[in-house]
C-alpha cells in the first residue's frame, strides 16, 4: 500500500474511532443524566414524605400540648374554686364564732394584735 492509501486508511480508522468514542461518551452522558434525574426524583419523594411526617408529628405535639394546657387550666380552675369555697366557708365559720362568742373573739383579736405589735417592734429595733 502506498503512503497515501495508508494515510487515508489511518484517517478512516481514527475517524471511526472518534465517532464510536463520541457515541460511547454520548451514551454515558445520557445514562448519567437519567441516573441523576432518577436520584433527583427519589430525593424529591423522600423530601415530600419527610415533610408530611414532620407536619404530622408537629400536629400531634401541638394536640398533646393543647391537651396538657387544657388539663392544667382545668386543674387550676378546680383548685381556685375549691380554695374560694374553703375561704368562704372559713369566713362563715369565723362570723358564726364571733356572733356566738363575742368576748372570746375580742380577746383573741387583742392577743393577735399584741403579738403582731411585738414582732413589728422587734423588727424595727433590728433595722436601726
Amino acid at each position: 500500500m502506498s503512503n497515501e492509501k495508508l494515510s487515508d486508511r489511518a484517517r478512516e480508522v481514527v475517524s471511526d474511532a472518534v465517532g464510536e468514542m463520541g457515541e460511547v461518551v454520548d451514551e454515558g452522558l445520557e445514562r448519567a443524566r437519567e441516573r441523576f434525574e432518577e436520584a433527583a426524583e427519589d430525593f424529591e419523594k423522600r423530601a415530600r414524605k419527610t415533610r408530611r411526617e414532620v407536619r404530622k408529628r408537629a400536629e400531634q405535639m401541638g394536640d398533646a400540648a393543647r391537651e396538657r394546657y387544657d388539663a392544667a387550666v382545668d386543674g387550676l380552675q378546680r383548685g381556685y374554686t375549691r380554695v374560694k369555697k374553703d375561704a368562704s366557708d372559713l369566713a362563715d365559720d369565723v362570723n358564726t364564732y364571733v356572733r356566738e362568742n363575742p368576748g372570746t373573739a375580742v380577746m383573741i383579736a387583742a392577743g393577735a394584735g399584741f403579738v403582731l405589735g411585738m414582732l413589728m417592734r422587734g423588727r424595727r429595733r433590728e433595722e436601726i
